[in-house]
């Protein structure tokens, strides 16, 4: 990953989620861990600009399936008499976001390279 598709990932990821400056270096992290698992995956040495979205979103799932980033909580239901307020499992969404981490294997199937073996005699 090039200097400037960091900087891209990060100030996009920054934007979307609406991160201060202190996650800044969070922000970063998760990034090259979400394009080291691409690079990984696709068996690339490069990352192809093509891939940054999906990379962006990626690493916007794993934040949150970490809870790095604290969203609000859903409301379940509203009851008026005596005040009753009940808010949904914040498991179940942790969970949808770590199973739609496993639908990216289409987007990145498009780029993934052979691992050739690599002839002896070179």
């Amino acid at each position: 990953m090039t200097k400037e598709q960091e900087d891209w990932l990060t100030a996009e990821l920054m934007d979307s989620m609406k991160l201060t400056e202190e996650k800044e270096r969070t922000a970063r992290r998760y990034i090259r861990r979400t394009v080291d698992r691409i690079l990984i995956y696709c068996n690339r040495e490069d990352l192809p600009d093509q891939l940054l979205n999906t990379a962006a979103q990626m690493t916007e799932d794993m934040m949150r399936a970490d809870q790095e980033v604290k969203k609000e909580q859903a409301v379940a239901s509203i009851t008026r008499g005596d005040t009753a307020i009940s808010y949904r499992d914040g498991r179940s969404s942790q969970q949808a976001a770590v199973n739609l981490m496993k639908n990216y294997e289409a987007s990145l199937n498009r780029y993934k390279k052979m691992n050739l073996p690599k002839d002896k005699r070179e």
